[in-house]
């Protein structure tokens, strides 16, 4: 049972969310349902999320009895393997959502054009490998070179990995210039006429680690469209991005931008102009 878990307020552009760990929402003893309206008020040093949307008051022991007797008699049918219906709509709705999602991935990672510089901002791990796992798909990819620079060694095919571990004990300039050497390393092998494909799992580690002016440089030097036949995705959690500035002026440096919770796809000034 998972009754606690840290919690984060996150800004991302002019919205604010608050991220809840997946094993607390998904247990059984969680009284909020998906899109459920809530409300949420002040009280004192608390933040009070009501599931009644009319309530202003606090839960009283009765609320609290009745809360406790809906939340074992769910816990008991789950134990006894009972399995809830769905109504049409909201089995429809899910079909949605999954459709959506797939088509992004495909049309918006997978097929993601080539001088695209991209910024992956995730709050979910495994969303951040579902998205990789599009980038470097061999459909779109082909025989072009792919470069990762990532915490752990890749589990990607023929990907030329730079670990995290090989920047951290150098010098703040020249763990920029061998991330720079590094991308131009994996781009000199391209001899087809698709585009390299990098990618990186989280910028963040090094805004975290003192090499934020290093990082941004190496951003706003590549700019919105990279010059040379590449693609590049730069991911980064967005749980680490606490300074909104910072995400902002980061957004600037990329004409293409993923966000996972919702999944979506932005690009900058619309569709792209074929070349």
């Amino acid at each position: 049972m998972v009754t606690r878990a840290e919690a984060k307020i996150h800004r991302v552009g002019p919205r604010h969310t608050i991220y809840l760990a997946k094993d607390l929402v998904e247990d059984s003893t969680f009284p909020f349902r998906v899109d459920e309206d809530l409300t949420v008020r002040i009280e004192g040093d608390a933040l009070v999320i009501d599931k009644d949307g009319r309530s202003g008051r606090r839960t009283t022991k009765l609320d609290k009895a009745d809360s406790l007797r809906d939340r074992l008699a769910t816990k008991t049918l789950d134990v006894l393997n009972f399995s809830p219906l769905t109504s049409k709509a909201e089995r429809i709705n899910h079909m949605l959502s999954e459709i959506h999602e797939a088509e992004m991935l495909e049309s918006g990672v997978r097929h993601m054009p080539k001088n695209d510089h991209g910024i992956l901002l995730w709050e979910e791990e495994s969303s951040l490998d579902t998205v990789l796992s599009e980038f470097f798909d061999s459909r779109a990819t082909g025989k072009a070179p792919k470069g990762l620079f990532s915490a752990k060694p890749s589990t990607f095919e023929s990907v030329n990995n730079l670990l995290q571990k090989d920047v951290s004990g150098l010098e703040r300039p020249e763990a920029i210039r061998k991330i720079r050497s590094w991308m131009a390393e994996v781009h000199a092998s391209n001899e087809t006429n698709l585009p390299t494909r990098i990618a990186v799992e989280d910028y963040s580690w090094l805004l975290q680690n003192g090499f934020a002016k290093g990082l941004m440089e190496l951003e706003q030097n590549i700019g919105r469209r990279v010059k040379e036949n590449m693609t590049i995705l730069c991911g980064y959690n967005v749980a680490k991005l606490t300074d909104a500035k910072k995400l902002e002026t980061l957004l600037d440096f990329h004409g293409y931008a993923i966000l996972d919770q919702p999944f979506r796809v932005y690009r900058r000034g619309g569709p792209v102009k074929p070349v």
